[in-house]
């Protein structure tokens, strides 16, 4: 009979470690992306973009969108496996696109810096 005392208060304790552990694992592996729109001109691979806020060949700031997931103008949502195929391989065409980037504090574990996380190809 003593071990049914305990039953219920181990079962609480057990209850309350793990929604601290989710509450941990949910605030400290969030992000809200920052969305931005413009100009897409790819890499030969179709890997990497330049971004340019209008649709001409200034140079613009250069992101890297395979692994990032997609939609093309469909609105259909793709992973990032291969690269978004709606921005092309065209080194020379442009893309209207909306982006959302994510800064990423690598630490000393690696390379930090903005990340795509997804990208919307616009018509």
């Amino acid at each position: 009979m003593e071990s049914r005392r305990f039953v219920a208060p181990v079962a609480v304790g057990v209850a309350i470690a793990a929604a601290f552990g989710a509450w941990g694992f949910v605030t400290r592996h969030s992000a809200t992306a920052d969305v931005v729109e413009g100009w897409a001109m790819p890499n030969a691979s179709g890997t990497a973009i330049a971004l340019q806020d209008s649709d001409d060949t200034r140079d613009g700031s250069g992101y890297i969108v395979v692994g990032a997931s997609w939609a093309g103008r469909n609105g259909v949502w793709h992973d990032g496996t291969d690269g978004p195929t709606c921005i092309g391989t065209d080194t020379a065409a442009n893309t209207h696109v909306r982006l959302g980037i994510v800064d990423v504090d690598a630490g000393q574990e690696g390379v930090g810096g903005p990340r795509v996380v997804w990208l919307r190809c616009l018509e």
